[in-house]
């Protein structure tokens, strides 16, 4: 028999072992708790480490080069007919004919239409019997008149006289009027062959055989010169007042210049001053000039639209940058340069001329300073960064220059290698 005494000692021990386990539960989820806090710690840790030392961006370089590249100006023209002819009838008839094909070359003089002349002749040949009657009623009365003179006084009375020179001078006006109207009926006789009044291309016929046509049917063809041609554009007045200072100092002309075509390709010929407006127009500030050209190959046609290009005969030197250097905030214009220490500043800079893939630098840049040309998007001013290609010189774009080469060293305006920091 078990005594009351062992018993409670067994109710104590059975008692006592879930307390134990509970114990040790806690103790587990407290070291647990303890460790995801330890670790969030050193995360946070490497995380503050990796953002306080970021790594150096990559950029590609150039030099800011100082250069006789001539400062191009392009300028939109229109290719204009020198003389530009609407054909149109002067008479009323139907079209018997048409000597041309539509579009081809004539020349001065050449015939194009023919109209009914049977109506025209013969109002000609009318007026020509008119003419004749007229001659021969003046043949008459002088002959009258001249024996009345020369009767004698005594057996011709003043009246008679003075009739019968009264009757010469009304014949002679009736001669003179004849021979107008013969030559009115020959000149609408010729209105029915009608040739071409200049040398060009010719083009579509509005009107062709079998139609009836008078002078108020409107034109009949156009002609068009074709060579030489001229090119008319809009320069504005600072322009101007620049090339017409050099052209005075120099008197010599002061821009070559070539036209670009609506395929890109470049016009073969260079143009002639050719005239240049007397006034400024008030709304555009600019002048109205025109260049001439020889235009034998045809390329340049009436109504077409070109670019101009006019390239100083003097070059100037100034200093110039990749175009793909320059970016642009509510400020203006700025540009990334990165001095011999590694480290980006933001330079303001004040643009000039466009030159091919080049931009013209007035203020900011000094030649041989360094500029950012990519990688751009990762500075800010103060950062250092690490150089891996350049296009110095070249005016590639980025994409022209491949994939960047942390290895890649720095390039010259010459293309030669050079030492990094130079």
């Amino acid at each position: 028999m078990t005594s009351p005494q062992e018993k409670e000692s067994r109710t104590i021990e059975v008692k006592g072992r879930p307390k134990t386990k509970t114990a040790k539960v806690i103790v587990i989820v407290v070291l647990l708790v303890a460790a995801a806090f330890a670790a969030r710690a050193i995360l946070s840790t490497n995380k503050k480490t990796v953002a306080q030392a970021p790594a150096e961006p990559i950029v590609v370089l150039s030099t800011a080069a100082d250069s006789d590249l001539a400062a191009q100006s392009e300028y939109i023209g229109k290719v204009e007919a020198i003389q530009s002819v609407l054909v149109r009838p002067q008479v009323a008839g139907e079209i018997m004919a048409v000597h041309f094909k539509e579009g081809s070359i004539v020349r001065a003089g050449q015939p194009l239409f023919s109209i009914d002349s049977r109506q025209y002749q013969a109002t000609v040949d009318l007026r020509k019997a008119e003419l004749a009657q007229a001659e021969a009623t003046l043949d008459r009365a002088a002959k009258y008149y001249n024996r009345l003179k020369a009767a004698d006084k005594r057996s011709v009375s003043a009246s008679d006289l003075d009739t019968a020179e009264s009757d010469v001078r009304q014949s002679q006006a009736a001669v003179s009027q004849a021979k107008a109207a013969l030559k009115l009926a020959q000149i609408d006789l010729a209105h029915t062959n009608i040739t071409a009044p200049i040398s060009g291309q010719i083009g579509a016929a509005n009107f062709t055989k079998g139609n009836y046509v008078t002078a108020s049917s409107g034109p009949l063809t156009t002609i068009k010169q074709m060579d030489p041609i001229r090119v008319a554009f809009a320069m504005p007045d600072r322009d101007y007042l620049d090339q017409l200072e050099s052209y005075k100092k120099s008197g010599k002309s002061v821009y070559k210049t070539t036209l670009l075509l609506a395929n890109g390709k470049t016009f073969p010929a260079d143009g002639e001053r050719d005239f240049e407006d007397n006034e400024i127009d008030q709304e555009t500030g600019t002048l109205l000039m025109r260049l001439r050209f020889q235009n034998s190959t045809g390329l340049l046609i009436p109504g077409a639209m070109v670019r101009i290009k006019a390239t100083p005969i003097e070059r100037k030197r100034m200093v110039v940058i990749p175009q793909i250097a320059v970016l642009t905030d509510a400020e203006g214009d700025y540009v990334f340069v990165v001095g011999s220490d590694g480290i980006a500043q933001q330079r303001r800079v004040t643009l000039g001329a466009e030159i091919d893939t080049m931009r013209q630098v007035k203020n900011g840049l000094n030649p041989g300073e360094r500029v950012v040309v990519q990688g751009v998007q990762a500075l800010r001013p103060g950062v250092k960064v690490k150089v891996a290609e350049s296009a110095e010189g070249s005016g590639k774009t980025p994409s022209d220059l491949g994939a960047i080469s942390p290895d890649a060293g720095v390039v010259s305006p010459d293309n030669k290698p050079a030492k990094e920091g130079n």
